[in-house]
């Protein structure tokens, strides 16, 4: 599966562009939080590779842990393929 399907099929799992709040990255992590949490598909999300774990953190946070060097690519990736650039906006 290419980049941009990839992270079409992630945005889907996370219960489509709609459902996220808020979307930031550190190093080694995405974190999301999410307006409806129903919607997660963890199961899809472990099947799409590259995410070793779904950490479901305080306030309603997941944070989708991929290892060093390995967030930004994946985060640029969603805001691209789901149009998120309002949520990057909103972080400065």
């Amino acid at each position: 599966m290419e980049d941009k399907a990839l992270a079409e099929a992630r945005l889907g799992a996370l219960g489509g562009k709609q459902n996220l709040a808020r979307l930031r990255y550190c190093a080694s992590r995405i974190r999301v939080c999410l307006h409806d949490e129903a919607l997660l598909d963890r199961a899809c999300i472990a099947q799409l590779g590259e995410v070793r774990a779904l950490v479901a953190g305080a306030g309603g946070e997941h944070q989708l842990v991929l290892g060093p060097g390995k967030a930004r690519p994946l985060y640029q990736q969603l805001v691209a393929a789901g149009g998120l650039e309002r949520l990057v906006a909103e972080d400065k």
